[in-house]
Formats: structure tokens, C-alpha cells, sequence
């Protein structure tokens, strides 16, 4: 059955783009259908609802259907919130803007040798990341074990990294403040688009309005904005 929700995905590959990227990488728990629409469960470090809705009509009979059984969303565009508000309230709401990298882009290999992480370099990644309040050591380490990674290491020293997020999208990039300025996080992000497309699979970032330097390194790298998404939980 998760095969043949996976081919009805890609009917509309950007708007699902997240969706099918978390259920490569995790079992389907459960889907809600009405019409080309649907609801899909699956867990990581929650049990998320993604919404693959491209029909506003569709989307009251799924969440009646659906009557809640998650409170965490994700794949949440703008015009959905006042449906999942309804009768819940937003405890905490992360937006974001997604870029994607078309097929026919063209980007060059990284300049330096990058090499992908190991299970050894979880607690130290950790202990270095500006994420430490939104992540975990064995949510590292499931990233490490499932996806690609890359990092660069400088006389022996973990100096940068990246790796993806559980739908599969490009993140975590870090690059330590003493290393800053030489075209690191750069090199990451070539190493990490080259290998996701070894593998024949898409590239895409979510990425907070805010942070201009990354948006302007996804643009210099061939990445075209598609649309706000929100990661949601309610109450």
C-alpha cells in the first residue's frame, strides 16, 4: 500500500515533495482520502499528519474523517490554518519558505573533500549545534543511519556539517564560528546535492524567511522558491 501512495504523490511532486520524503524514510501508520487528497500518519520524533491537499474543497470532509488523531501537522500551507483552528488553537507554529532544485539545474561538485558523517561524531554535533533545543542525539543519529550527510574536517577537527531533516529535506548546516567566511557551508551544500542526486532523488531546503545568508546561498546554488509551509502543533 505505501508504494502505491507514493506513485499517487507524485501527481503533484512540489506540493508533496516533503510529504514523500518523510514516508520513504518511515513506515505509512495511516491515510484518509477524499478525492486527490489526503492526510498520511506516520512517526519520528512525533506522530506527524501531512497534509497533501491541492483541493481547498477536499479539505474539511478529510479533517472530519481524520477527527484529530494527531495534533502535529505538517506540510501546512497558509490557507489551511483556518481550517485545523476551527476548534483548536496553535501552541507552536514553525513557518517556513521551500526551495527546490529543478531537475535541469546545473551545480558543480564541491571543491573540497567532504566526507559523511559517522555514528561517532552524533554527540559532538549535538553538543555544536545552534539546534539544540529543537533536536536530539537519537534523532542525529537516525538522520546519520538513514540518509546522506557530509562534513569537513580540519587537522582532525569536525569543522562543518549537514545532514537532512526526517522528510528528507536538506538541513542542519553548521559550519563553527572559527571556520566561518571560506566557503565551507558552500562546499557542504555541493556535497550534499550531489549525493542526493546520485541517488535520483529530489533536492529541496526548508528554510526560515529570516535567514537571508542561507537564502542566498540556495539561490546562488540554483534552488527557486516554491511556497510558505508551516510545521504545527495544536491544542
Amino acid at each position: 500500500m505505501q508504494e502505491e501512495i507514493l506513485q499517487q504523490l507524485q501527481k503533484n511532486p512540489h506540493l508533496n515533495l516533503p510529504v514523500t520524503g518523510f514516508f520513504e524514510n518511515y513506515p505509512l501508520e495511516n491515510v484518509i482520502k477524499n478525492g486527490e487528497s489526503m492526510i498520511l500518519t506516520g512517526t519520528s520524533d512525533y506522530t506527524w499528519a501531512y497534509l497533501a491537499v491541492p483541493d481547498e474543497e477536499e479539505m474539511g470532509a478529510l479533517l472530519q474523517e481524520f477527527d484529530f488523531r494527531s495534533l502535529y501537522f505538517a506540510n501546512v500551507e497558509e490557507w489551511m490554518i483556518p481550517h485545523l483552528t476551527q476548534n483548536h488553537r496553535i501552541e507552536w507554529r514553525l513557518s517556513t519558505h521551500r526551495y527546490y532544485l529543478p531537475a535541469d539545474a546545473i551545480v558543480d561538485p564541491p571543491n573540497n573533500h567532504c566526507k559523511p558523517l559517522g555514528l561517532g561524531d552524533v554527540p559532538y554535533i549535538f553538543e555544536n549545534s545552534p539546534y539544540k533545543d529543537y533536536t536530539s542525539q537519537p534523532y542525529i543519529r537516525e538522520r546519520i543511519e538513514k540518509d546522506i550527510s557530509a562534513g569537513i574536517w580540519l587537522e582532525d577537527v569536525l569543522a562543518g556539517w549537514g545532514l537532512t531533516h526526517d522528510d528528507s529535506s536538506l538541513g542542519f548546516l553548521n559550519v563553527l564560528a572559527q571556520y566561518r567566511g571560506q566557503g565551507f557551508g558552500e562546499t557542504i551544500f555541493r556535497s550534499l546535492i550531489q549525493s542526493k542526486r546520485e541517488k535520483g532523488k529530489s533536492v529541496f531546503v526548508n528554510v526560515e524567511p529570516h535567514n537571508k545568508q542561507s537564502i542566498n546561498l540556495l539561490t546562488k546554488l540554483g534552488l527557486v522558491f516554491d511556497r510558505q509551509v508551516s510545521w504545527l502543533k495544536l491544542v
